[in-house]
């Protein structure tokens, strides 16, 4: 997934693996670390779980 977050602390654009948190707000695992508690309106889907492991590149 990628989160583009136009403002605030955790600004910018952030793509990863995410794990979604029982407050229903994302965490993102970027090459980078991770970025917690992206809400779901700056959320983009890119793909759907397969059962496949990708790697990461950058941006």
């Amino acid at each position: 997934m990628t989160a583009v977050v136009p403002t605030g602390k955790k600004q910018g654009t952030h793509t990863g693996r995410v794990a979604v948190r029982a407050s229903g707000y994302f965490n993102v695992s970027t090459a980078h670390g991770t970025v917690q508690d992206i809400s779901r309106r700056h959320v983009r889907l890119l793909q759907r779980a397969d059962g496949y492991s990708y790697t990461f590149q950058n941006e």
